[in-house]
């Protein structure tokens, strides 16, 4: 991208400063800024870094600037020397101290151009008298820098308000710090490399035309003089909702170092076993996606949701820190089946054992990097959560062996029951509906079939199953419908082979392939591969009721698939004619509960 290019697309992104009105106005003065540069003595290695990078053509035009230049006291003819090499590797590609080749950088990424130059040029015409104590201006690399009647970044003018005919000039006695972001301070400590190289492989470079240097319309369509991109992140902006490289954001991130990094992915990659029958291409992604996005989600944090603990520094036991990934109060039964829960945010973060404890704290231009060498956030906190499937939803409803037209065989009859705003049971059965399965026929339910989703490898489950009593329907219940009743739970998943099985009760191994339809007949025997695979539960009546079903560890994940792997087969064992148990079963939810021993 050329020079030109890189401040048109800096002007039209600062269009709201406070002086913006001086955009591109005309300036009482004589000459231009380019001319005043080449006058000054003192400025003539700060001018030999200008035409090195093409940027005495911009100078030396209409557009207006503001310059405050580093005199050559600060900046030498070793330093101007060693800025113009850095600049031409850059922009010719190099080989790296590995062997591996760099490619070439764009002007507009390029770190002499946009840590140095631009970090000393503004897009607007500033004079001192428009400077207040606590005033900040925007430079062409976003940065907002403090300017004030004395003095830039820190500096005090040599020369101030030398007035050209397209701008402003400043000379100062030292070189304007480059503050790097949040994003930008990842990929400049080696020590932070690993988070950074994960993030950036989803940088994504698209067209702007609106940004870019229009030229000549041939045959209907616009021929550019120049193309400007900008850098999408999916990462950043949909799965850590933190743009990290916004510099009128506060930021922190909370960032493991490489050392701690490969030891979270040691332990994290095991969740995300996927498959054969998962397609190459596919499996090799979510391998590499999910173990690492878990680790980073819950680890940004912006001062929106956080302003005590962010004026503070510090925090107390009451004091809660919510990471851009937490849910509010409201949505928490939606994201996670009940308001209790409190994923992604931490109680007392900077005290003894909190997620913050410990870490380095390194200020950045639009927030902080909180550097950690131990790893104080919990599984359980994050990534690890309790799955919760309601038997109402589609997503949980597999297939129901219900008796209809199509399916004459079928020995079930069912249905979702509402419950009313006036039942003593209303917000205590999940989402105030449950299903009802109902045998219909001398034989007893059999093959519906539910699914469980995103659960992960290599976790023990606790797995239980809510049931609703007949007193949570509207119309009053008979004493047979408020009679217990006796059902079977079976599990099957997929191993790594791509093909479902039974899970074995007794060791937890998979076994007797799923054959078509459910068929549990259709195993080893019939009665050996039902009492090996069938847990059998009684409801209680009266009660809302949560059955313990078991532990199961999951071979294979389904985390991020859209189909799910883990199903559950449940039956009826009740006889038509039993006096003490009905044929009825009132299904609320499924929990799936990681153990935290894990």
């Amino acid at each position: 991208m050329s020079v030109f290019a890189g401040l048109l697309l800096i002007g039209a992104t600062s269009c709201v400063d406070e002086w913006s009105d001086h955009y591109a106005s005309n300036v009482n003065g004589n000459g231009t800024l380019w001319q005043s540069i080449s006058d000054d003595a003192s400025l003539s290695n700060f001018k030999q870094l200008l035409e090195a990078t093409g940027y005495d053509a911009a100078l030396n035009g209409n557009q207006v600037f503001t310059i405050f230049a580093p005199t050559n006291d600060e900046l030498t003819a070793e330093k101007t020397a060693a800025l113009i090499a850095q600049y031409n590797k850059e922009k010719n590609g190099y080989v790296d101290e590995n062997g591996n080749k760099v490619a070439p950088v764009k002007d507009s990424k390029n770190s002499v151009i946009k840590e140095f130059i631009q970090n000393h040029i503004s897009l607007y015409n500033y004079s001192v008298s428009n400077a207040m104590k606590d005033t900040t201006i925007s430079m062409m690399n976003g940065k907002n820098v403090t300017f004030t009647k004395n003095g830039f970044a820190g500096s005090e003018y040599v020369k101030s308000n030398v007035l050209t005919g397209n701008g402003v000039l400043f000379s100062i006695g030292n070189v304007a710090k480059y503050n790097p972001n949040v994003y930008e301070y990842l990929g400049k400590d080696e020590q932070l490399d690993s988070v950074y190289k994960y993030l950036s492989k989803y940088n994504i470079e698209e067209f702007d035309p609106k940004r870019s240097v229009p030229g000549e319309i041939k045959d209907g369509k616009t021929h550019y003089l120049d193309s400007v991109t900008v850098t999408q992140n999916d990462i950043l902006e949909n799965k850590l909702y933190a743009l990290l490289e916004n510099e009128d954001s506060t930021y922190w991130m909370l960032a493991p170092t490489n050392e701690v990094w490969k030891e979270l992915y040691e332990k994290t990659s095991k969740y995300f076993v996927y498959d054969k029958k998962v397609s190459k291409a596919e499996r090799d992604s979510l391998t590499f996606h999910h173990p690492r996005l878990a680790i980073l989600q819950g680890t940004t944090f912006t001062k929106t949701f956080n302003k005590s603990v962010f004026q503070k520094m510090s925090s107390t036991e009451e004091d809660s820190l919510m990471s851009t990934n937490a849910a509010s109060y409201l949505s928490r039964k939606y994201m996670w089946g009940s308001y209790d829960k409190k994923y992604y945010q931490f109680t007392n973060p900077f005290g003894k054992g909190g997620v913050l404890d410990g870490a380095e704290v390194i200020d950045c231009s639009n927030g902080k990097i909180l550097k950690a060498s131990t790893w104080n956030v919990k599984p359980e906190e994050t990534y690890l959560r309790e799955i919760v499937m309601d038997f109402t939803s589609s997503a949980t409803v597999d297939s129901l062996n219900l008796k209809t037209t199509s399916n004459k065989s079928g020995d079930t009859s069912g249905k979702v029951v509402r419950v009313s705003s006036d039942n003593p049971y209303y917000h205590k059965v999940h989402n105030d509906a449950y299903l009802e399965l109902t045998a219909i026929s001398a034989s007893n339910m059999s093959k519906n079939l539910f699914d469980i989703r995103n659960v992960l490898s290599n976790v023990p489950y606790d797995v239980y199953i809510v049931t609703v009593p007949a007193e949570a329907d509207n119309k009053v219940p008979t004493d047979l419908q408020k009679l217990p009743t006796i059902f079977r739970v079976s599990f099957q998943c997929n191993n790594e082979d791509g093909n479902a099985y039974y899970i074995n009760t007794a060791d937890g191994k998979l076994q007797y392939q799923v054959y078509k339809n459910n068929e549990i007949g259709q195993g080893p025997t019939t009665n050996n591969t039902q009492s090996k695979i069938l847990t059998q539960l009684e409801t209680k009546p009266g009660v809302l009721d949560t059955l313990f079903v078991g532990t199961y560890t999951f071979p294979t994940s389904s985390y991020g698939l859209d189909e799910a792997q883990v199903k559950m087969l449940i039956d009826s064992r009740v006889s038509s004619s039993s006096k003490t148990h009905n044929r009825i079963l009132r299904l609320d939810c499924i929990i799936f509960k990681p153990r935290k021993d894990n």
